[in-house]
């Protein structure tokens, strides 16, 4: 899967780019976000999947199918979360620190503690098989990755 990062205070994102499948690393090197309509994608699940949630999510209510996929995205400054939930999308500001994906609980924890996005993420690393390889961070207010 993978770990995401929100820091609310130092408005932030952090992601991980490891890819797993069947219990098995696949790639250290994945790029688990994406820039389209100057909206900033960040995604957990399966990667697979990210360009149907990315190319229906504003036009739809309805999911075309049980997605397996979920994400923040930053609009006009401000973050959100998005994912599937019964065939329907939904999505929700998010005005706190946040984690998201398989290593979310050590995240949230090292947030808790006063860590950075990119601290938090190193932190899953370590304890979550699921997520690794490099981390990138955006910055929400440079609107850039730094």
């Amino acid at each position: 899967m993978t770990t995401l990062a929100y820091d609310h205070n130092r408005q932030q994102i952090a992601c991980d780019s490891r890819a797993t499948a069947m219990g098995m690393i696949k790639n250290n090197n994945t790029v688990k976000y994406l820039q389209k309509d100057n909206i900033t994608w960040f995604f957990c699940g399966n990667s697979g999947e990210t360009n149907l949630l990315v190319n229906t999510f504003k036009e739809l209510t309805e999911a075309p199918a049980n997605i397996d996929v979920s994400a923040y995205f930053v609009d006009k400054g401000s973050v959100y979360s998005a994912c599937v939930d019964d065939g329907v999308y939904r999505s929700s500001l998010i005005e706190f620190n946040d984690s998201a994906g398989s290593g979310c609980e050590f995240a949230i924890a090292a947030l808790d503690m006063g860590k950075t996005a990119k601290e938090a993420v190193e932190y899953a690393m370590t304890r979550d098989f699921y997520s690794g390889g490099k981390v990138h961070v955006y910055d929400i207010e440079k609107a850039k990755f730094i």
